[in-house]
């Protein structure tokens, strides 16, 4: 515990002694091993969220945006993800219910991603299409929602992420 203190005060304090935001400017912050199948409900509670809440407390007191990915399944961690200061973060989600995301933090955050890889990867671009109406309807109600792929993109078919862009320009409008 006191190596995670001593870590999360220099990391503040570079925050603080840092480059100002300047309008709209992102922070990106990875979280590839807070995920519901990762760590137990009682670790991650004692040495992850109470630091994660600080790094994003720093960075919203610097004007930064922070645009976490939370990567894996977050759905049985959504009561914690209620804490982020709201309107103030964005929040990509890889593999959760996103009806549930919706219902927890619609109105707090911006949510963002989901779309799986893998549709990206062996769908058909109705099946693209289908899932992206599904999370504009559902998720994207009353607005807070910018559909994207919810992790690595890299061995999709080029068809299927166009469908998925020019499918949400055109649906997704509010």
């Amino acid at each position: 515990m006191a190596a995670i203190e001593k870590l999360m005060q220099q990391t503040i304090q570079r925050i603080a002694t840092g480059p100002k935001a300047t309008e709209f400017t992102t922070a990106f912050i990875a979280l590839h091993r807070g995920a519901d199948g990762f760590m137990s409900l009682k670790q991650f509670e004692k040495f992850y969220w109470p630091y994660l809440m600080k790094l994003v407390n720093a960075l919203v007191d610097a004007g930064y945006t922070p645009e976490i990915f939370f990567e894996g399944d977050y759905t049985k961690r959504l009561e914690y993800l209620q804490e982020l200061p709201k309107g103030k973060v964005i929040a990509r989600f890889d593999r959760s219910d996103m009806a549930k995301v919706k219902q927890a933090l619609g109105g707090r955050v911006c949510i963002s991603g989901n779309v799986p890889a893998s549709l990206l990867q062996t769908s058909d671009v109705e099946g693209v299409k289908k899932y992206c109406k599904w999370l504009i309807d559902v998720v994207g109600k009353d607005g807070g929602l910018i559909v994207g792929p919810g992790s690595v993109i890299d061995e999709v078919k080029s068809e299927n992420l166009k469908a998925m862009v020019d499918f949400t320009r055109e649906y997704g409008k509010y």
